[in-house]
């Protein structure tokens, strides 16, 4: 999985994140490992405990793949099953150009 189009398309639990722009200034920096995923939030564990993080209108930056991404929220502010589905069929319809 070299294409970083695929993050889109990829299971996010267990991936490495940090929230680099919000609406809510409290949430920017927060950092660590993804636990769970659901329609509209992340769960992300961190030193200070687990902290759920709204999806829409955020930017995160992921480590996947040996690379780090920055993926809009925006994109994956579905449920995690039709992330995956709906990132697979942009992928086949871009033929692997998506930009992130």
């Amino acid at each position: 999985m070299s294409n970083p189009a695929l993050v889109l398309a990829h299971e996010w639990i267990g991936l490495d994140v940090e929230v680099i722009e919000s609406p809510n200034e409290c949430e920017v920096g927060i950092k660590g490992q993804i636990i769970d995923e659901t329609m509209k939030t992340l769960k992300i564990k961190t030193d200070k405990g687990v902290k759920t993080i709204a999806k829409k209108h955020r930017m995160f930056k992921i480590k996947f793949c040996n690379k780090v991404l920055k993926v809009k929220g925006d994109l994956i502010a579905y449920r995690p099953e039709d992330r995956i589905k709906k990132g697979i069929m942009m992928i086949k319809r871009a033929k692997g150009k998506v930009w992130i």
